[in-house]
């Protein structure tokens, strides 16, 4: 059984010490280190090049403050590595800003651990971690995000994609696989995955998920808390 390798930046004590408490009972997970602030986070994300970092949202958010997305510069550093913010629970749009942002979902410090475990399975797994409470407000920002697509026209994509990408963005809004892509357009999975790479690269988004609000579809491959789709 692979070892999901665990990374987590998080100020609370409590937090860290129940999560090291029941990464050890599993069998298909470890965590590699915890750091208590962002100084080194991002070394030691480049030297570790974890599955999964596990990432206050406070912690994020100074960060921001003063620069782009920590979670670009974690994704750059380590591609390999998605990212799944660990809030408080005071900030109702924490899901759908962390998806913005390029991380794979937002989970409560306080929730319970079958839970937790369920969230980090479910990122290394490349999906997306979308808790039934915090739903709404993601689809709340789909909306937003739709309504500003629509004002700005088709040109947008247009001026920065090929015909070629379009139509991989397009497949993507759709909820294909790379497979099903590969099939429909006539070229290899691999070829999709470059064509993909390239598309995020322009538009500046490190997964699926932000693509597909970008072209106007609700993110794909979502996670929830009572269960899990591929």
């Amino acid at each position: 059984m692979q070892n999901i390798l665990l990374v987590a930046v998080v100020a609370d004590e409590r937090f860290l010490r129940d999560l090291g408490s029941e990464v050890l009972r599993q069998d298909d997970m470890r965590l590699l280190a915890e750091l208590r602030d962002t100084p080194r986070m991002l070394r030691t994300i480049e030297n570790l090049r974890p599955d999964v970092l596990l990432l206050e949202d406070a912690l994020a958010d100074a960060i921001d403050g003063r620069r782009n997305s920590v979670i670009g510069d974690v994704h750059r550093a380590s591609p390999v590595t998605r990212t799944l913010l660990v809030t408080d629970g005071r900030d109702e749009g924490c899901v759908a800003r962390a998806l913005q942002r390029g991380a794979r979902g937002c989970v409560n410090s306080n929730a319970p651990a079958a839970e937790l475990l369920r969230a980090i399975r479910a990122v290394s797994r490349g999906e997306v971690w979308v808790g039934r409470k915090e739903m709404a407000s993601v689809l709340d920002v789909l909306l937003t995000r739709l309504e500003r697509r629509a004002n700005e026209g088709p040109g947008k994509f247009a001026q920065l994609l090929s015909e070629r990408e379009l139509q991989i963005a397009d497949a993507v809004r759709l909820g294909l696989t790379n497979k099903e892509i590969g099939r429909k357009l006539r070229i290899s999975p691999t070829t999709v995955k470059t064509h993909l790479e390239n598309i995020f690269h322009k538009l500046n988004v490190t997964h699926r998920v932000q693509l597909a609000i970008l072209a106007g579809s609700p993110p794909i491959r979502i996670a929830n808390d009572r269960r899990s789709r591929a």
